[in-house]
């Protein structure tokens, strides 16, 4: 492995110094270096949180882009691909020098945009569910006869700073409106369910 990857991970072992922050997992011939590192970034809504970025030096990096792994129990698997790609792409587009910190320094300065686009896609995903409630056969009338759902229909669209992130699309079905009301609780929606559920004859 070359001397410029092992300064450049004495280097990152030094600037993320703090709790597992940084460690080492493998430093060998075949594989190169190993080691994860753990941030916390900040998007424009000032939600914090916590990225586990594992990286792979091979043996000829720098003049090879490193290996990236991205997780977080904040995220979706898909946003975790997404970050992957974005920072693999970033990477391609470097010099072909030492990178990682740089890499990391680009994603916290653009998590808010690389979020927000993920956002986009979820908000498409919306109109189109909404689009097909109203104009495909997705329900059954009084007489079991397949119709569309006439019924829905939007009580409210606005932004919410504290939002807890929902990483699929699911269907539920509850038997009271104390069971809806706590399922508005835990992903921070209670105001929402004040203002316009509980108010609905």
């Amino acid at each position: 492995m070359s001397e410029l990857a092992l300064d450049e991970m004495s280097v990152l072992s030094a600037i993320y110094c703090e709790k597992d922050e940084f460690e080492l997992l493998e430093k060998s011939a075949e594989k190169g270096l190993v080691f994860r590192i753990q941030i916390e970034v900040e998007a424009a809504t000032s939600e914090r949180t916590l990225l586990s970025l594992l990286f792979q030096l091979p043996t000829e990096y720098p003049h090879c882009v490193p290996k990236i792994s991205v997780s977080s129990k904040q995220l979706s698997r898909k946003q975790c691909q997404h970050i992957k790609q974005s920072l693999l792409e970033k990477a391609s587009a470097l010099e072909p020098d030492p990178m990682v910190h740089e890499l990391l320094l680009w994603l916290q300065q653009n998590f808010t945009e690389l979020t927000l686009n993920d956002q986009s896609l979820v908000e498409v995903q919306e109109e189109e569910y909404i689009h097909l409630q109203r104009t495909v056969k997705v329900d059954v009338d009084s007489s079991g006869k397949r119709c569309k759902e006439k019924m829905m229909r939007v009580l409210c669209e606005t932004q919410v700073s504290d939002l807890k992130r929902i990483s699929s699309f699911e269907i539920k079905e509850f038997l009271s409106l104390e069971e809806l009301q706590r399922e508005f609780e835990q992903v921070g929606l209670l105001k929402l369910y004040q203002e316009f559920v509980a108010t609905l004859p």
